[in-house]
């Protein structure tokens, strides 16, 4: 893979230095895995935008799993109210029991353990492993999806994007990287209107190496 390194990593991480969304607050470096873990639990299916809006202002006031098991479980959802899907307020309640009754109140660094966790699936699994502990372990969402199957040329649909994704992790930097390939997704090789005249890895995306060829949209 050192060739996909030169080609799609380095130039990812250079873009990403200049580019990226440094300023969500759970990306800053003090946080802990739980506050990590917090996050993740609070974007599923939330836009960035609207959890930073009451990230801060949540794990301040609920920092450990033992702050969230003593609080009121309707003090838990007014907090992420403004979110919609309350529901995740249970899921973070459950999942600090949990991590308190087996995990000793520390997150997990094993994907099965973290599995286990109540409101945690692949994706979050995955995640926290990259941020919190900086795993070798990419989380693949439609974002990255469409970024991997686009410049590899992989059908969208393969199981083999989750496999190459993990294969160009670069050792020490899965965290920078998963939100690399979050940001440029999000910022370039978009759904619908890709930069692709612009795009810092256009001379080796093999999907826009086939002008012809309609870029997929998933």
């Amino acid at each position: 893979m050192r060739s996909s390194h030169r080609r799609f990593v380095r130039p990812l991480l250079d873009w990403h230095r200049e580019n990226g969304r440094h300023s969500l607050p759970w990306r800053e470096d003090s946080r802990s895995p739980f506050e990590i873990l917090t996050a993740e639990i609070l974007l599923q299916r939330t836009t960035a935008t609207a959890v930073a809006g009451v990230y801060v202002s949540f794990v301040a006031q609920y920092p450990t799993p033992e702050c969230v098991v003593a609080a009121p479980s309707d003090a838990l959802t007014k907090r992420i109210a403004p979110l919609g899907l309350t529901k995740r307020a249970r899921y973070i309640e459950r999942c600090s029991a949990e991590l308190l009754t087996h995990h000793e109140g520390r997150v997990p660094r094993r994907r099965n353990e973290l599995l286990s966790l109540h409101g945690v699936g692949e994706y979050t699994a995955r995640s926290v492993l990259a941020h919190a502990f900086d795993a070798e372990t990419a989380a693949v969402d439609t974002n990255v999806r469409r970024l991997v199957s686009r410049f590899f040329e992989i059908d969208s649909d393969s199981n083999s994007i989750d496999v190459v994704a993990d294969a160009v992790v670069p050792p020490g930097r899965s965290s920078d990287f998963l939100y690399a390939m979050l940001d440029f997704a999000a910022d370039v090789c978009t759904a619908r209107s890709p930069a692709c005249q612009s795009c810092p890895l256009g001379s080796h995306c093999r999907s826009a190496s086939s002008p012809n060829e309609e870029l997929s949209t998933t």
